[in-house]
């Protein structure tokens, strides 16, 4: 029982304090690949290249490969790889997914999934993201917990 208690309040803890970590990115559709199976199933392919600034006040670019299933003009599924390269040559690779929704707008979840050694320790956050599409381009905002630690590495990423 005395574990259990400790445990709950371990959890409690870091609940309270995890901090938002929001990245704003915007990019342009490149490189489109697009297979229409049937007159109602697409397959596409594309490459997303943009920038991408954060609440801590880091930016950089990004890179984006995804891939994405349409039937009846609705997104059944949708999968990224991302690369996002800091301005102080940091990188943070993420992987999503976003699971029927429209085509021009959605939510998708990511993981990070692999960093450069300074950014090692986010490795596993997970993270909500919401996209918009307009012709061929994309806006979309990202929003992390982080622990006061993960906190600080992204803060003083710059020194």
């Amino acid at each position: 029982m005395h574990y259990l208690i400790i445990l709950v309040f371990f959890i409690i803890t870091n609940i309270l304090t995890a901090e938002d970590y929001i990245i704003e990115f915007q990019a342009k559709v490149e490189n489109l690949k697009e297979f229409n199976i049937s007159k109602y199933e697409k397959f596409r392919n594309y490459d997303l290249v943009g920038t991408f600034t954060d609440n801590y006040g880091n930016y950089g670019k990004a890179n984006v490969i995804v891939i994405s299933d349409v039937k009846d003009g609705k997104l059944l599924r949708l999968d990224a790889t991302s690369e996002n390269i800091y301005s102080n040559n940091e990188r943070l690779y993420m992987r999503g997914i976003r699971e029927k929704s429209d085509i021009d707008a959605g939510i998708a979840y990511n993981i990070v999934i692999g960093a450069s050694k300074k950014f090692e320790s986010l490795i596993g956050i997970k993270c909500t993201t919401s996209v918009r599409y307009f012709e061929d381009a994309i806006f979309g905002i990202q929003k992390c917990k982080l622990s006061q630690d993960m906190t600080s590495i992204l803060k003083n990423s710059n020194n």
